[in-house]
């Protein structure tokens, strides 16, 4: 019966972990979507990759996912940049650009 229970809830906590990473990394996509618009780059791929996962305190102090993806981007069309998001929790806390080239 332990055995069972202890499934259940793990599997409820795999679920919740998977269900929130993407909630993340979706807000990660419009973030890096926005970033690159503003900056007159393309954003290539339309997605994010996962880079880094820890635990880190709020500035509540309370302790959350600290995510961090990297996308691809373009200045020029012929070469391909990388950035860096930084996720706390659902929230954008850093975006990060490689040196690119001005076209």
């Amino acid at each position: 019966m332990i055995d069972n229970g202890f499934t259940v809830l793990l599997l409820c906590g795999l679920a919740w972990f998977w269900w929130d990473g993407r909630g993340a990394a979706e807000r990660a996509i419009k973030a890096a979507q926005q970033s690159c618009e503003q900056a007159d780059l393309v954003f290539l791929n339309d997605t994010v990759g996962w880079k880094k996962l820890r635990l880190k305190r709020n500035k509540r102090g309370r302790v959350q996912f600290q995510r961090t993806y990297f996308f691809e981007f373009s200045s020029d069309m012929e070469r391909r940049y990388q950035g860096e998001i930084i996720m706390l929790g659902q929230h954008v806390t850093d975006i990060n650009l490689d040196a690119y080239r001005v076209s």
